[in-house]
């Protein structure tokens, strides 16, 4: 009889196998296991290997369960979801509650080799209101168009780790090797943006260029590396440290941490540091912006300059807020939303989709409700990429964690795993869509919705929440 132990160590022998004759080792391995199985564990134990367990439901549910689990009362999630942003290896939190109960709670910190959970900005409706929520000096840091990275150096150990908690080392050994030279401190952890990058002439990174977020997605490779760190050269911009020398930054205000950031940090081709101004004047910050969108970036990034501008791992924070090119224009806001079905097309997109139904989490019901159908702004190009990423995410019947009416119901029905952002003009109530919905009320919809890109980056359980739409349909009606 397979045991829990037993599978686990081969899982990781298998991920550990490199090398040549890796393969064939791995499947040597996954055999062993099959082997020994009934069909209904080897069934699980495929899942497990391909990613795919088809639960119905992410980490955010486990950690209620383990509140109960573990201390008797639910009243403790909220806490214990906090302690994960910081612990991100589940399995180590899950043995420090059922050793300490509720004790466990406050006793995680950051350390090299094990991320944690990234903070995030809030968006804000108006350009003004940026003076409301952030008055007085407030820095404005350029927002790239790449990859979050989360780098951690442990003397020359060098782990990168993307906003999705995934070990990306291996695709970036340029990145490592820069790392390993520029960083002056032995442990550290920086946060930071991965850009595709061609430096220009002058030390100054304005004079260099930038490429767009697909270009940097070549990167994003088992095979042929080498090749590529020459066909797509990158760089990482760093914007904060969140760790150093055997202390934790994550309660230190911005200010402070920024100037570690820079005291240790020597830039180079692939190693700088985000370009920025800091000010008490809008007038300065909307010339800033402007010179973003000049060199095509996505806009700033504003941040508070107060003592209490701590890092908030985990957590959608009002000490960052966000201006994006779109806002500028008109547009209220993008939004990340996860795909849940596909209707089929007509005329030229006949064979492949005509419109995605899309939806967003609601944290309270852990579930996924429709909020938007997006039809347009896609290319040639984008509807074949997409078509190849729902393929392996085709089902026959809604998926347990879906939350749709029988009025938006579409032809075929997509496991909620590939994100996309998507621009929109206003929320409104709907009678068709779920978002949101309360008993005898209408749902929230997401109107005249535009395709931008695919977001490779982020996972179902990072979209857009019920409650993020909730405060800006209530800013909206302001």
């Amino acid at each position: 009889m397979l045991t829990i132990d037993e599978v686990f160590e081969k899982l990781r022998e298998i991920k550990a196998a490199s090398g040549k004759g890796s393969i064939e080792e791995k499947i040597r391995l996954l055999s062993g296991i099959l082997q020994r199985a009934s069909p209904e564990e080897g069934k699980y134990i495929v899942r497990i290997v391909l990613g795919k367990l088809r639960l119905g439901f992410g980490d955010q549910f486990l950690l209620e369960a383990f509140s109960i689990a573990f201390t008797g009362d639910k009243k403790y999630a909220a806490k214990i979801k906090e302690s994960y942003s910081l612990c991100t290896d589940i399995g180590e939190l899950a043995e420090s509650l059922e050793e300490y109960g509720p004790g466990a709670i406050g006793r995680f910190s950051i350390k090299p080799g094990r991320p944690v959970r990234s903070m995030l900005a809030q968006r804000v409706g108006t350009f003004e209101e940026l003076e409301k929520r952030i008055p007085g000096r407030k820095a404005a840091e350029e927002k790239y168009d790449g990859e979050r990275v989360q780098i951690h150096k442990d003397g020359d150990e060098i782990k990168a780790f993307s906003r999705r908690l995934e070990d990306i080392t291996a695709q970036y050994p340029d990145l490592v090797e820069a790392v390993r030279k520029g960083i002056s401190a032995e442990k550290a952890v920086l946060d930071g943006e991965i850009i595709a990058y061609l430096e220009g002439r002058k030390a100054d990174d304005s004079t260099g260029e930038f490429y767009s977020f697909q270009r940097l997605m070549q990167r994003r490779r088992k095979y042929e590396v080498q090749k590529y760190t020459e066909i797509c050269p990158v760089a990482v911009f760093f914007f904060d440290i969140l760790y150093l020398e055997g202390n934790s930054l994550l309660k230190e205000p911005y200010p402070k941490r920024r100037a570690f950031l820079e005291d240790h940090v020597n830039e180079s081709k692939a190693l700088r540091l985000a370009r920025r101004i800091v000010t008490d004047n809008l007038e300065e910050i909307e010339d800033f912006f402007n010179e973003t969108l000049e060199k095509r970036l996505e806009g700033v990034i504003i941040k508070s300059m107060s003592s209490n501008s701590v890092y908030e791992a985990g957590k959608r924070s009002w000490f960052w807020l966000k201006w994006k090119e779109e806002y500028a224009e008109g547009m209220r806001e993008t939004f990340d939303l996860v795909i849940v079905g596909m209707y089929y097309g007509r005329g030229k997109r006949k064979g492949s989709f005509g419109a995605l139904l899309c939806a967003i989490f609601n944290e309270e019901e852990q579930r996924f409700e429709t909020f938007t159908k997006v039809g347009t702004g896609f290319t040639e190009e984008n509807a074949k990429e997409i078509n190849s990423l729902l393929s392996g995410h085709i089902l026959t019947e809604i998926p347990k964690n879906v939350f749709v009416k029988s009025r938006m119901l579409p032809d075929i029905f997509v496991e909620p795993a590939v994100v996309i952002e998507v621009l929109g003009m206003e929320i409104t109530e709907s009678p068709g869509h779920t978002a949101g919905q309360e008993e005898g009320n209408t749902g929230l919809a997401l109107r005249f919705p535009r395709f931008l890109r695919i977001r490779y980056d982020k996972g179902p359980f990072d979209v857009n929440t019920v409650k993020e739409i909730r405060n800006l349909k209530e800013g909206e009606d302001v």
